[in-house]
């Protein structure tokens, strides 16, 4: 199927509107036109009615300004995120992305964002949040466009915004309200990077305002590969045209990402194990997860089997999304009863994924890989035993391998051919005086189609297990000599159990959703209702994957045969149906005093399984029908309640701000992981979780000093097995203080965790520390010092691990290897920056 043209007349005339009204002359006016307030009073914009600010809004809302989370640079979109509370957010790939994403207990079962929906002013960047390898962090970026970070949780998530029950994240971008900008100049101290961002905004006229801006960077990652791993640009901007009479505006936007980053999927440390619990992390020998990666020059390019069965070598680009997206906004008060607002953005989107995992063996002993047969390696028929491992590379290239472990993983090679959309928003208000109060309405039609087409290509590869920068593939031959593995390949597209290894799929989904919202404001008390309903279509085929014959591959050594997996030519899915289902939401808010509110929420939402659910007949069609427990798996279901108080105030001349909620939240869920087949694990879950909780945050402000943070209680339970689920801590927290002398200013930020589970055992708890200075040594010039994880601590996030080699290798019993993404080593960057 070829792309896709998704600019529908109805979209198309939208944005014709935008562009013809950008040069409709208008009477001058200084009045904002959206209705911006003060940085301290900021209008929420997100999954809410416009016009009330945090305190006043019944729901749980972070505003995140530019400037708080900017001060501690950010390595990734996960990082970012790490400010709001309530937020499972697990370190998994790095700067380029791919983050699991969780909210106020409910797991993250099978990767990515199943019930947060990252935003781009108020439209979801994709439709799915956990896209197989198009997650929704791959196409957003935060940089000096961004004015601040608003997070709604639970409650109205659920109403206002489609596939996002848990969460709604929303990237707020300035408008040139005010005027000047800024030009910085960033480089790592302690790697190779350098970073140049840029921001302008302002008025082209009395009517006119414009904003626009982007970053340009290069360098080999905070991992320092030996090649230049990051290198990339973004840029955004938009124009507004204030309506005559101060009626409200139109706006067009755009946006161009090319950004290629490293990703960091595998980080491996020695676990110690104490009963059921891991006691600490050390490096193994010759690995320090704190700087480890799995490639380097000699897998820097690498092959592949095409889907026409020819060889192509590409390149380890990590995660590199391309997009490029035009919208607009149309903002319109008919009068003061009726307001009709717009919103509509095409995007054309695609990219590739390019990784390297690593997977710990021994390559000797009990469990090792010496001693196996290449048919439990690769999952062919043959069955020839491996006995002796020869470096295949490099300087000792030949020789014997003697190392104590060696990686055998996935070498990834996915084409996002086109993950695009199309999405729309229009939305009509109303207000009527009730006598004594007043009643908002807003009725609304959401539309978004989006495309997934891809194609994989998996092989699976042997290598060295070290932390040089330069992984070395590893041949594997018969004790007889035989050569049975070339440039470390056991075969084409042979991994994950052979299901996927060689896959594309062509699909499109289209999501329509009509909601209506009635708020009332009666003197203290707030009320509001509101209701969404779903219809979701999914259309397109997804190939199989069929054995092939063994296919010779050569390298410096000599020649293997090797197993081939490739696409069929046989459609094994064919999607072709309709899926609806109902969300709703109910809230109040009751002004106790001027300074004191408190608000109670009930809410339920529900997520789509999209293309996830493309293995095993799950959601699929057979002759136009769903499959036997397709209609089951398609939907989940996360209902939510919530209690909370709010409370400002000044005390001692200090400014403050302070936010209970205690939460409650059940999910049904359905979902299938592919690549647990791999793992001989049972692919499907099928459960309902279960958690509660409470989450504290603040900040307060006297003088030049200021601090924030946050501190969140979580049970969560799976209620089948009555386990706590993976990667999930009863504690998070946040602690940020800074002091501004003018001259200078000074921060530091301590956030971490409590134990979280990893299958049957526990992992140790952490607590990670960044800082900054800044020095300001003439009128709007800024030069700053940053250093994330201050005291280069070896550690993890809660994330879903993998206990690998236990015993095994050398390692006693109470020895094991931990896998997953660690967070970086100490890593130091200078800048200097010049506002106008």
């Amino acid at each position: 199927m070829t792309k896709r043209n998704l600019m529908n007349c109805v979209s198309a005339g939208a944005l014709a509107v935008v562009a013809m009204s950008l040069a409709v002359p208008a009477m001058a006016q200084d009045k904002p036109a959206d209705n911006e307030a003060p940085e301290t009073e900021a209008i929420v914009v997100t999954a809410s009615s416009s016009g009330r600010t945090a305190q006043n809004s019944s729901i749980s809302v972070s505003q995140i300004s530019q400037d708080a989370i900017a001060n501690f640079t950010p390595r990734s979109q996960a990082e970012v995120l790490r400010s709001i509370p309530g937020l499972n957010v697990q370190d998994t790939a790095g700067p380029g992305g791919n983050a699991n994403i969780g909210v106020r207990g409910i797991p993250v079962s099978t990767g990515g964002s199943q019930y947060v929906a990252l935003q781009e002013d108020g439209l979801p960047v994709v439709l799915f949040g956990d896209m197989q390898f198009g997650n929704n962090d791959y196409w957003v970026r935060f940089d000096n466009n961004v004015d601040r970070v608003e997070a709604v949780r639970g409650g109205s998530a659920s109403t206002f915004a489609s596939q996002a029950p848990g969460a709604v994240i929303n990237y707020v971008s300035k408008t040139g309200t005010e005027e000047g900008g800024a030009v910085a100049l960033s480089t790592a101290l302690n790697y190779r990077e350098f970073r140049l961002d840029f921001d302008y905004g302002g008025r082209a006229s009395d009517t006119v305002r414009y904003h626009f801006g982007g970053y340009v960077v290069n360098g080999n990652g905070p991992t320092r590969l030996p090649y230049t791993a990051s290198q990339g640009y973004q840029i955004k901007g938009n124009i507004t045209k204030d309506l005559p009479d101060g009626k409200g505006y139109i706006r067009l936007n755009f946006k161009r990402l090319d950004d290629r980053q490293p990703t960091f999927t595998s980080m491996p440390a020695l676990a110690t194990i104490s009963g059921n619990e891991i006691t600490g992390f050390s490096p193994l020998p010759g690995v320090d997860a704190r700087r480890y990666a799995s490639t380097g020059i000699y897998n820097q390019t690498f092959n592949i089997l095409n889907a026409n069965g020819t060889v192509q070598n590409v390149r380890m680009e990590g995660i590199h999304p391309v997009a490029t997206s035009i919208g607009g906004e149309f903002h319109y008060e008919f009068s003061p009863t009726f307001t009709l607002d717009e919103k509509v953005r095409w995007t054309d989107m695609s990219g590739v994924f390019a990784n390297q995992w690593t997977g710990e063996v021994a390559t000797s002993g009990p469990g090792g890989l010496i001693g196996q047969t290449i048919g439990s390696v690769n999952g062919s028929n043959d069955t020839r035993v491996i006995g002796a491992v020869r470096y295949a590379a490099g300087p000792l290239a030949g020789q014997n391998y003697t190392g104590a472990f060696l990686s055998n993983s996935a070498q990834a090679y996915t084409t996002m051919k086109d993950v695009g959309s199309l999405a729309n928003d229009l939305t009509l208000k109303g207000k009527f005086d009730l006598g004594g109060g007043t009643l908002n309405v807003r009725g609304g039609w959401f539309h978004m189609r989006q495309n997934i087409v891809m194609d994989w290509r998996i092989n699976n590869v042997t290598q060295t297990l070290n932390s040089n920068g330069n992984p070395v593939p590893l041949n594997l031959y018969t004790a007889a000599g035989a050569q049975l593995t070339a440039n470390g390949v056991t075969g084409y597209n042979n991994q994950w159990g052979g299901c996927c290894g060689g896959r594309s799929y062509d699909l499109a989904y289209t999501n329509n959703a009509l909601y209506l919202e009635g708020e009332a404001d009666l003197d203290r008390l707030n009320l509001s209702a509101s209701f969404r309903r779903d219809m979701l279509k999914a259309e397109g085929v997804s190939y199989g994957v069929v054995q092939g014959a063994n296919m010779t591959i050569t390298d410096g050594l000599g020649s293997a045969s090797v197993p081939t997996f490739n696409t069929s030519s046989v459609v094994a899915d064919r999607l072709d149906y309709t899926k609806s289902y109902s969300s709703w939401s109910l809230g109040a808010l009751y002004k106790l005093t001027d300074t004191t509110n408190v608000f109670v929420r009930a809410s339920r939402g529900g997520r789509f399984a999209a293309d996830r659910m493309l293995y095993g007949g799950n959601s699929f069609t057979a002759a136009g029908q769903l499959t036997a427990g397709g209609d089951h798996l398609s939907v989940n279901t996360v209902t939510q309640q919530e209690v909370g108080v709010k409370h400002q105030g000044n005390a001692g001349g200090a400014r403050y701000r302070v936010e209970a909620t205690f939460y409650r939240a059940q999910v049904k869920e359905s979902n299938y992981d592919f690549t647990a087949v791999s793992r001989n694990q049972n692919p499907f879950t099928d459960t309902v979780y279960h958690s509660s909780g409470v989450e504290l945050s603040g900040n307060v402000a006297a003088g030049g000093f200021a601090m924030n943070g946050y501190v969140v209680y979580t049970d969560s339970k799976d209620t089948k097995t009555g386990k706590v689920p993976v990667a999930m801590p009863k504690w998070t927290f946040l602690v940020s203080p800074s002091y501004d002398a003018g001259i200078a200013e000074i921060g530091i930020s301590a956030s971490g965790q409590s134990r979280f589970s990893i299958g049957d055992l526990t992992a140790p708890s952490a607590i990670f520390a960044n800082g900054y200075v800044k020095v300001r040594p003439a009128e709007n010039l800024e030069v700053g010092f940053n250093v994330n994880n201050l005291f280069n601590k070896l550690g993890y996030r809660a994330n879903n691990g993998s206990i690998q080699a236990r015993g095994r290798g050398g390692l006693t019993a109470n020895q094991a290897i931990f896998d997953n993404s660690a967070m970086l080593g100490r890593t130091m960057t200078a800048s200097i920056r010049y506002k106008f």
